[in-house]
C-alpha cells in the first residue's frame, strides 16, 4: 500500500512505496513543471513499543528556473520569480 503526501509547493504529490526489508522508494505522481523543489518527511514506526523516526529530504527536479539578471534573480511584482524554462528542456 503506497503512502501519498502533497508536495507543499507546485502539484502532485510525493508517493512512498514500501519494499522488502523495510525499505522504501521515494517518487513523485506528476512531473514537475515548475522549479526544483525538495521536501522533508518523516517517518515514525512502532516496533515492540519502541518508537523510532527518520527524516529524509524527496527532491524532484523541475522544467523551468528562475530568470536571472545582472542584479539577481527578475522579481514580479507580487515578489514571485520570471521563471524560463531550462536549457535542457528546449524543443
Amino acid at each position: 500500500m503506497s503512502i501519498q503526501i502533497p508536495w507543499k509547493e507546485g502539484e502532485g504529490n510525493i508517493v512512498i512505496t514500501p519494499g522488502s526489508n523495510g525499505t522504501a522508494s521515494a517518487s513523485s505522481d506528476v512531473a514537475n513543471e515548475g522549479l526544483d523543489r525538495e521536501q522533508t518527511v518523516v517517518f515514525r514506526t512502532t516496533n515492540s513499543g519502541v518508537q523510532a523516526s527518520v527524516s529524509t529530504t524527496i527532491s524532484q527536479i523541475g522544467k523551468r528556473q528562475a530568470f536571472a539578471v545582472s542584479e539577481g534573480r527578475f522579481l514580479l511584482s507580487d515578489g514571485s520569480t520570471f521563471n524560463v524554462i531550462k536549457k535542457e528542456f528546449h524543443e
